[in-house]
């Protein structure tokens, strides 16, 4: 049986390559490539797709926003989320969050499509690391696991360069609870400057810049 796939990834050049990676298989079929959030939702609510890969860092929301709304639009469908980085953080909200399978972009093609067949095959959650080419349940560490999603949220919006009543606003929290928030990160984190913060965001893959 054929399983009907789309993809969705700001960079042309990663949709363009999955495409050929699926063309040269007899069992997953490319349905849609998008380039957004928005357009993705659109081609999930006109294909429903058996499977959609989902990078994490789109131009107009996190990939892993995106979750939630997939479930609405198509119940049936696996998300496997795509990324730069294989952070603990991130494989791990993904997993909470109800995607499939975890995905970095140094997976070579031949992991590529045995990580999207083990994730229409299993139940469990497939990882796919930069380990180069085990399909694993555990993420490797990184720096931010001590965080909890909460901390994380205020990490990320520092990182954008949002004041303390920005990032209260946009939580619907008090600035001070923002700032307990962040006293809370950078005790974790042994970090006191916002250009340290953002330097630790990226290393552990939940900023792509």
């Amino acid at each position: 049986m054929m399983v009907g796939v789309v993809v969705c990834d700001d960079h042309g050049i990663v949709r363009s390559g999955i495409r050929r990676i699926l063309e040269e298989t007899d069992d997953l079929e490319l349905l849609a490539s998008a380039s957004t959030g928005d357009e993705l939702l659109a081609a999930v609510k006109q294909f429903q797709p058996a499977l959609a890969v989902i990078d994490i860092g789109l131009p107009d929301c996190n990939g892993l926003d995106l979750l939630a709304p997939i479930g609405k639009l198509s119940p049936t469908t696996r998300v496997v989320m795509l990324s730069t980085y294989g952070a603990r953080g991130y494989v791990e909200k993904a997993r909470l969050g109800g995607a499939r399978g975890y995905i970095t972009k140094e997976c070579l093609e031949d992991e590529l499509i045995l990580a999207l067949r083990r994730v229409m095959e299993a139940d469990e959650f497939v990882s796919f690391g930069q380990s180069g080419g085990k399909a694993e349940g555990r993420p490797r560490p990184s720096a931010v696991d001590g965080l909890s999603p909460r901390e994380i949220e205020v990490l990320n919006l520092l990182v954008l360069g949002l004041t303390n009543p920005e990032i209260a606003e946009r939580l619907c929290v008090s600035p001070r609870t923002v700032e307990s928030h962040r006293a809370g990160v950078q005790r974790k984190l042994g970090v006191r400057t916002r250009a340290e913060l953002a330097r630790v965001a990226h290393e552990a893959g939940l900023v792509e810049w």
